[in-house]
């Protein structure tokens, strides 16, 4: 039996031990923080934010020209020669001669270019191309029956026509009926002949007659081949016995 005394230095030891370890003593410290409101507004995590937006700010990066302060000099040379590049890529002043010209300067009628541009308009005119063919068929036109171009459109009616093209098979039509039997029509017997010379069965005839009429002779250099050539690979022939002996048992 012994006691432990509460101010021994192992007591003492443990006890610090187990409030080190305790997760009560731990989470103790925020209690009193807990239910209170609190705004980030000013935390680190906040400023390292808005100082990093800044940096990448595309606004913030580039400067505005005319907030910058900077006066240029009107004679410099760069300026001259930019005024003079514009005012001889300008569209309008380059035709402001032309546009003032056009109403002081007037052509006459009579004129080489005039009398041209007027004969090429005619000339190019849809309206005074057709315009003969135009009166020509308001006086009408009486076209022939034998005119050639008639003629020729009968002709080519009449190669072009169904009617005409079977106009020689409708007259035979009916006229072969009551042959005694069909060797007496040219074109059936034609057409039998054709039909034997497409058969197969025709093709095959004489061959089925004679497949099962075949004779092989006993001497064919063949027949003589295999029967010896199956005495080598017998086995029958390759073993053969010596005699046939017979062992006593009181030899």
């Amino acid at each position: 039996q012994w006691t432990c005394l509460p101010d021994q230095n192992d007591v003492i030891q443990a006890r610090k031990a187990y409030d080190l370890q305790s997760d009560w003593l731990y989470k103790s410290d925020m209690e009193w923080i807990r239910g209170c409101g609190w705004m980030p507004n000013g935390s680190l995590d906040v400023k390292k934010v808005q100082k990093a937006q800044e940096i990448i700010s595309e606004q913030h990066y580039r400067q505005r020209p005319d907030k910058i302060k900077f006066t240029s000099i009107v004679d410099l040379p760069s300026i001259v020669l930019a005024k003079a590049n514009a005012d001889n890529m300008n569209d309008r002043l380059y035709r402001s001669a032309w546009e003032r010209d056009k109403l002081i300067i007037h052509l006459p009628n009579d004129t080489p270019e005039m009398l041209l541009s007027k004969q090429n308009s005619v000339n190019i005119s849809s309206k005074a191309y057709k315009h003969a063919w135009e009166e020509s068929k308001k006086k009408g036109y009486d076209l022939g029956k034998d005119a050639i171009s008639i003629k020729a459109a009968k002709a080519s009616s009449n190669i072009a026509s169904d009617y005409q093209y079977k106009k020689v098979y409708r007259k035979q039509l009916g006229h072969l009926i009551g042959c005694r039997d069909i060797y007496d029509d040219p074109k059936m017997v034609w057409c039998m002949h054709v039909a034997k010379m497409q058969s197969d069965r025709e093709y095959k005839k004489n061959f089925e007659k004679t497949k099962t009429k075949f004779n092989i002779p006993v001497d064919m250099l063949d027949i003589l081949l295999a029967k010896k050539c199956q005495t080598l690979v017998s086995d029958i022939d390759y073993r053969q016995h010596l005699h046939k002996w017979t062992c006593l048992p009181d030899q």
